[in-house]
């Protein structure tokens, strides 16, 4: 509710219902309109709140018709998103880090839609999704490339060729530059983005065989800025946003194959494990926080719609942050300013194991 109340000036639909009330309608319903405006405001306000009206309009329209061509030109400019070939319960996901936060949500919702779901975790099944005939579990250090090589054949072997590849596995810690040790930026890039190269490698040749795929990126808002304390989880979610753009020119201009869908996902801080020890810090400092299904249900609604594309997920700022590189250097240091919540707890680095999953 708070969301849509932001938007609501930015909403050409009721800018436009408010401007056409107050100047265009019927003279005995503008008449009225213009009384209960002038009961509150001056004749003066009453004025400038008429062409601020006009204002909020015009940058809705263009608001609206920007993101209507961004949608277009993900899905190589078609009207609508495909789902033709696609029976969700032949389907077959596979999900990185798939035993907690966004990735145990991603295993459940999508096994609810009749889809078989593959878990990659170093960490068991919670509980609420074993006995589950749509999720099978494989235990894998994603960090190794030959460990995904050889839990991909044993997938395909045992459960089938995946069509669906959601990069999920993801870790972080609260230490900056000079505190982080050569062993955990090992770690944090081998979780966090050379994953990425190993289960593509492993998985992505099948879709290209098939023509027909959907690879799901989980990056951050963090890959539009980065905050004191995390600089080296923020590099790595740079470079997954960079290795999505790079798999669409590829999967367009060297292997001829637009029919693979991809997605790239920007949360904001989400209510998972990954926070956990630093949540109250990013209260205090009254920073936005996720629901984390709120996720979840925009990757299924995205697959499910046969669509591909780039998910900015941070109520209120999303679009600004997510333009932040391309404003002059001085607005962007103040909004970087006003963004950063100061250094995030997110754990001991120390006691994080290769492959683990925090998102």
């Amino acid at each position: 509710m708070s969301a849509l109340v932001k938007n609501l000036p930015f909403s050409p639909l009721f800018t436009g219902s408010a401007l056409y009330l107050l100047t265009r309608s019927p003279p005995h319903i503008q008449q009225t309109a213009l009384d209960a405006v002038l009961s509150v405001l001056s004749p003066k306000n009453t004025a400038r709140l008429i062409t601020s009206l006009k204002w909020l309009l015009a940058l809705g329209l263009v608001r609206n018709t920007s993101n209507y061509l961004s949608k277009w030109a993900d899905n190589d400019y078609q009207i609508f998103g495909s789902t033709k070939g696609w029976v969700w319960e032949k389907e077959i996901a596979v999900v990185t880090g798939g035993s907690s936060g966004f990735g145990a949500l991603f295993a459940k919702d999508l096994s609810d839609k009749g889809i078989h779901v593959v878990v990659l975790d170093i960490n068991g099944l919670p509980p609420h999704l074993q006995n589950n005939s749509k999720i099978s579990f494989y235990k894998c250090d994603v960090t190794d490339a030959d460990a995904v090589k050889a839990v991909a054949r044993e997938v395909q072997s045992d459960v089938g060729h995946p069509s669906i590849l959601i990069n999920n596995a993801g870790i972080g810690a609260d230490k900056t530059i000079l505190e982080t040790s050569p062993q955990f930026l090992k770690k944090i890039f081998g979780v966090n983005l050379f994953s990425h190269y190993y289960t593509l490698q492993a998985f992505m040749p099948d879709m290209l065989q098939k023509r027909k795929g959907h690879i799901v990126n989980i990056a951050s808002i963090a890959s539009f800025i980065a905050t004191a304390g995390i600089v080296d989880y923020s590099c790595t979610k740079v470079a997954a946003l960079a290795l999505h753009e790079g798999l669409r020119a590829e999967l367009r201009s060297t292997h001829k194959c637009p029919e693979i869908k991809t997605t790239v996902v920007h949360p904001i801080w989400a209510d998972t494990p990954l926070i956990a020890s630093g949540k109250a810090h990013l209260q205090k400092n009254n920073q936005i926080i996720l629901n984390p299904q709120v996720v979840a249900d925009a990757v299924v609604k995205q697959i499910l719609n046969g669509r591909s594309g780039q998910i900015v997920l941070a109520p209120g700022i999303g679009a600004g942050v997510s333009s932040l590189r391309g404003f002059p250097m001085w607005i962007q240091e103040t909004l970087r300013r006003l963004f950063e919540p100061g250094p995030v707890d997110l754990g001991n680095p120390d006691s994080m194991l290769p492959g683990s999953a925090k998102q």
